[in-house]
């Protein structure tokens, strides 16, 4: 498929997250059809579907078309999930004896791509603070890779300090924005080079997908293009429908997921159970304009000593406890037992990461329901 140019005459989003993509569907469904054929007979390898495992069916056109509106890219690609994505960028940008930036605060599973798996492939990492780049700079620094909201501690990020420190040194830089999603967040308007979702959170929104998705310039994605036909990274055509779906609803949940985190995070400062909670009102800057419509249903939570948060999670009736996020129904995870297991005991110390912390993705119910599924729990394994 070739980069598509997403720029529409629309006067509002919303209408784009209805409409975007339909341009390529056969036929006159009210909902396209899913294309369940592996190969086609096709003169143009570039523009028409070929072999599903290049990516090129019109379910995948649709949705990409879809992504790159969403993210105002030129240009999206589509992957079978948020990992795949980050191993594409890589292995598609870097090279054997490069340097890559990354923001201390990262998703376990970043921190054990770049440590455990392109390390050994000869790729140098440093995780650091953003405020201290400048001085882990190397000459062989190609990348910075940073997260518009952390994970686990739901801390939002300078974009714009990120975008122009990877611009001044020519380096490219890469936004995992899965916390936000972009109906809140766009790291592509303030100067950000690739970015990154695990779709399976909240851009499909219901917990029934793995999939991941990257949007930039039409010249970095035809690059990721060509690697993505042949590592085997691509979304089989039916996943493509589902989270087309699922995106639809979006801006509508986005919304709702922001009245009820932030609710929730108010009601876990005032509870006097907690040390620390972090909900992006608390460490973004309002005036930065990088986060248009709040900050999504993410919070994480440091219970105070008293409470024993094992216990806890296995009281609560609402709130399950499960290590993915972003659907409907409220969640809830430890990272030291989930996305940050792996770290030794003086790693996790350094990172903040110890067994009162929890990592909460509230969902669409009732906030007054959830905080108080929450409080009766907390109250009851002291």
């Amino acid at each position: 498929m070739k980069p598509t140019d997403s720029k529409h005459d629309w006067s509002s989003p919303a209408t784009g997250l209805q409409h975007a993509g339909k341009q390529f569907r056969l036929g006159q469904g009210l909902i396209g059809a899913t294309e369940s054929s592996v190969t086609f007979s096709t003169p143009k390898i570039e523009d028409t579907p070929v072999y599903s495992r290049l990516g090129n069916t019109t379910n995948h056109f649709e949705v990409e078309e879809l992504l790159a509106h969403l993210h105002r890219a030129p240009a999206a690609i589509v992957t079978g999930s948020g990992m795949a994505c980050l191993n594409l960028i890589v292995m598609t940008l870097l090279r054997p004896g490069d340097h890559v930036l990354v923001l201390e605060s990262c998703y376990g599973g970043t921190f054990q791509m770049m440590t455990k798996i392109f390390s050994v492939w000869g790729v140098e990492t440093t995780f650091a603070p953003m405020s201290t780049w400048e001085k882990h700079k190397k000459p062989n620094t190609r990348m910075v890779l940073f997260e518009s909201i952390t994970n686990p501690f739901c801390e939002p990020q300078d974009i714009g300090r990120a975008a122009q420190f990877a611009k001044t040194h020519k380096l490219i830089s890469v936004c995992d924005n899965t916390f936000a999603s972009p109906a809140l967040c766009q790291p592509l308007l303030h100067g950000v080079d690739l970015v990154f979702e695990s779709a399976t959170k909240y851009l499909n929104g219901h917990s029934d997908v793995i999939a991941g998705m990257i949007a930039g310039s039409n010249d970095l994605i035809i690059k990721l293009r060509g690697f993505h036909s042949y590592l085997g990274t691509f979304l089989p055509p039916y996943q493509c429908m589902q989270l087309l779906r699922g995106m639809r609803t979006l801006d509508i949940r986005m919304t709702q997921h922001s009245k009820t985190g932030l609710a929730f995070a108010e009601a876990m400062r005032a509870s006097g159970l907690t040390d620390a909670v972090n909900y992006g009102v608390e460490t973004a800057n309002p005036a930065s304009g990088y986060f248009t419509n709040g900050y999504g249903g993410m919070v994480s939570v440091r219970f105070s000593k008293k409470v024993n948060v094992k216990k806890l999670l296995t009281l609560t009736r609402l709130v399950t406890n499960v290590p993915s996020l972003g659907g409907t129904e409220s969640t809830a995870t430890m990272p030291a037992f989930t996305t940050n297991w792996f770290m030794t005991t003086e790693q996790k110390k350094t990172f903040g990461i110890d067994e009162q912390l929890v990592r909460f993705s509230v969902g669409l119910e009732g906030a007054e329901d959830i905080v108080q599924d929450v409080m009766v729990a907390a109250k009851a394994s002291i």
